[in-house]
């Protein structure tokens, strides 16, 4: 028999840069290959794969599995020889990880699995253990375990001698040596409380990580199974069972997907370093995720592959030969043009002249005159020239400003703000004490964005002249926390921030006021409603009443004065009924446009058109926009906003919280006219932590 050279077996530049594999069981014959890089997809028929699923990935071996006749073994990629283990029990198990103790090659190598029982008819757990054996035993091994012991994610590790493994709010910790004897000696250490993020989004998903000796919890949050709109990561201080937040992983990469986790060095692997890599293996479509920690920004790839019985079958394979080649690498982020101080934007260099007459010589009303044709960073630097001008700061209205875009790049309260209109990017830092730190942008408007930190505390904070008001913290903070809104900030003193809450459980709603100087916030609505599935909306206060959207386009209104709840029947649905049945796979936006209420709906799994409602309040109807007739829309969920279009060129456009790198940092933009976006989501990173916010330069009034 000719042997077989693996180089002709796999795709080409295999063995030199990470792919993911896509094994299909007895659906399929051929397994797919993807270059998560470029999302091409390869189709190869190996006898070794054929009609296996994969539990993922150990060094450069697959686990592999046949459904149907439980055989079970590794499968060594560069010899495509076998390393065989036990069959799987015939009885109906679910696996939801393994671990190895060490080399699929090692003699001494020690196999755990993770499976349940689960009667789906009562949707109740009937057992949880763990399977243990070593390579060419003739059985697997079983360890009951307690009901408690419920183990979640999809990723374990062993480290030291014991087994790490997720719970719902910690990590079993198992000794290793006593699982061998049969026995289960176990601790549990806590992970840290969920991040709180706004509107809630749902449980994350957990990964665990091993990286040179240390362990690493990685949690990635999503709304209704769309992608991911926050991620934290920790690191476990082993000595004393502390958990730390961090902000960098050095040159490694990890590469995580639903079987299997894997940290390299990033330059062997020829991808940039600090950053996590993984997949999403949503039914219909897939994403190939970049989180970069450098600026927590993310990006993404789409490979449309088959859709198969089998969901979980997506798992990394990353070489670990030297690759000095880097793929993907970024353009670097633009220079800042300018730094803020503790107080406000300052010039970099003192504006010198050799003219022999003053600046100040110049009659204010000329200098008014120059202010709507300034930028308003260009307005700045103008009322710092002399004192007689810094008079005019109270016209800062005036000059042409467009929403900014402000995102975070790390949780020292370092911000970059990017104007659109000009291309250019600042630095600025909001001045909180250093203990507040991390935080998140909730909510946008004139000029105020409402701020979180992981102690649930809630700041009102003007970016522009540092302003910040304390509010008090969200004691009712869970699952049910939907959306909020500043009601009035015409003067900080009558200023009202307006929040509600579903709990879908109880089909209950419930609306909550702050107004400046209250101790806490005043719960003033709790009934029951049918209204439960909000979108990813933050709500808009319109008319004196507060309009909530629901996935479907209905709208719920909330009147504050009155203190009423209602569910209009008009206008009807625009894209699906109230019981959404796909959440999270649209992006929906309300917002306020020419004294109109409008809607946006936008695929979120394809650069579709998109989809622009106008309420007729007459009629009450939803009526489809195919022309923003010389406005210009900023959407995010956060804050959205429609100004009138300043230059032609902007007019009939829609701007994203999403950006492309290069010599200036441009938004991705949709043109209505042309149906298309100038950047492809696939081409843009996108911000975690960042919000559209109008420049606001008028002082707090108290």
């Amino acid at each position: 028999m000719v042997a077989r050279k693996t180089e002709d077996i796999f795709p080409s530049n295999f063995f030199c840069q990470p792919w993911i594999i896509q094994c299909h069981g007895a659906n399929k014959h051929t397994t797919s290959f993807i270059d998560p890089m470029k999302t091409d997809i390869e189709e190869k028929e190996i006898v070794e794969m054929k009609g296996k699923l994969c539990f993922g990935c150990a060094e450069e071996c697959l686990f592999l599995w046949d459904e149907q006749t439980k055989e079970c073994f590794f499968l060594d990629l560069n010899s495509l020889s076998k390393i065989h283990l036990p069959p799987l029990p015939k009885e109906d198990i679910m696996f939801s990880s393994f671990s190895l103790s060490s080399s699929p090659n090692h003699p001494n190598c020690t196999v755990i699995l993770h499976g349940m029982k689960f009667d789906w008819e009562n949707q109740e757990i009937l057992e949880c253990f763990l399977m243990r054996c070593q390579p060419y035993d003739a059985k697997w091994n079983k360890n009951p375990l307690d009901q408690e012991d419920i183990i979640i994610g999809s990723s374990s590790v062993i480290l030291g001698g014991k087994l790490y493994m997720c719970s719902f709010d910690s990590v079993i910790v198992f000794d290793v040596i006593s699982l061998l004897t049969g026995q289960v000696d176990k601790r549990t250490i806590s992970t840290p409380k969920d991040a709180q993020y706004y509107p809630w989004h749902g449980w994350p998903n957990t990964y665990l990580v091993e990286s040179c000796g240390l362990i690493y919890l990685v949690r990635m949050y999503d709304y209704g199974g769309g992608p991911t709109n926050y991620i934290d990561i920790y690191c476990l201080d082993t000595s004393s069972d502390k958990w730390l937040r961090i902000d960098s992983i050095g040159d490694r990469a990890f590469f995580l997907s639903d079987k299997c986790c894997k940290s390299v060095c990033a330059l062997d692997a020829g991808v940039e370093g600090n950053c996590i890599y993984y997949t999403s293996s949503q039914r219909y479509v897939r994403r190939m995720y970049k989180f970069c920690m450098d600026d927590h920004t993310m990006a993404f790839n789409l490979a449309s592959t088959e859709d198969t019985e089998y969901e979980s079958t997506f798992c990394w394979f990353v070489p670990t030969r030297p690759n000095k080649k880097i793929m993907g690498s970024s353009v670097s982020l633009t220079k800042a043009l300018n730094q803020l101080n503790e107080d406000k934007l300052v010039v970099e260099k003192k504006i010198t002249s050799n003219i022999s007459r003053p600046w100040n010589d110049l009659p204010l009303d000329l200098v008014e005159l120059l202010l709507p044709h300034l930028s308003l960073v260009d307005a700045l630097r103008l009322f710092t020239v002399c004192k007689e001008w810094n008079l005019t700061s109270n016209l800062i209205q005036k000059v042409k400003t467009w929403p900014w875009f402000m995102y975070q790049e790390k949780m020292d309260g370092m911000c970059k703000l990017i104007d659109p209109l000009n291309g250019k990017e600042y630095t600025t830092r909001v001045g909180f004490p250093s203990f507040v730190f991390p935080t998140q942008m909730i909510c946008s408007k004139d000029g105020w964005i409402i701020m979180l930190d992981e102690a649930r505390a809630m700041f009102l904070v003007n970016p522009l002249n540092q302003d910040i008001v304390k509010l008090p913290c969200l004691e009712e903070f869970d699952q049910s926390s939907c959306g909020i809104t500043l009601a009035s900030v015409s003067t900080l003193s009558d200023c009202v921030v307006l929040r509600f809450c579903i709990n879908s459980r109880y089909d209950t709603i419930n609306f909550y006021k702050w107004h400046n100087g209250d101790e806490d916030w005043t719960l003033i609505y709790d009934e029951e409603s049918p209204f439960r599935t909000a979108a990813n909306t933050n709500p808009v206060f319109f008319h004196g009443e507060l309009y909530c959207l629901a996935e479907s386009g209905k709208l719920g209104v909330f009147n504050p004065v009155e203190e009423t709840w209602r569910i209009l029947d008009k206008p009807k649905s625009v894209y699906m009924e109230d019981e959404v049945s796909i959440r999270g796979y649209q992006d929906c936006y309300l917002l306020e446009l020419d004294e109109n209420l409008v809607s946006v709906f936008k695929d979120n799994y394809a650069d579709n058109d998109i989809r622009i409602f106008k309420l007729d309040s007459l009629k009450m109807e939803w009526i489809p926009v195919k022309d923003l007739a010389g406005w210009t829309l900023f959407l995010d969920p956060r804050g959205s906003f429609a100004k009138l279009s300043l230059h032609k060129s902007w007019s009939n456009k829609i701007l994203f919280t999403a950006f492309h790198s290069g010599t200036t940092k441009t938004c991705v933009t949709y043109c209505m006219e042309s149906k298309r976006y100038d950047i492809s989501f696939c081409e843009a990173r996108k911000p975690l932590n960042c919000v559209w916010f109008e420049p606001n330069m008028i002082r707090k009034s108290f």
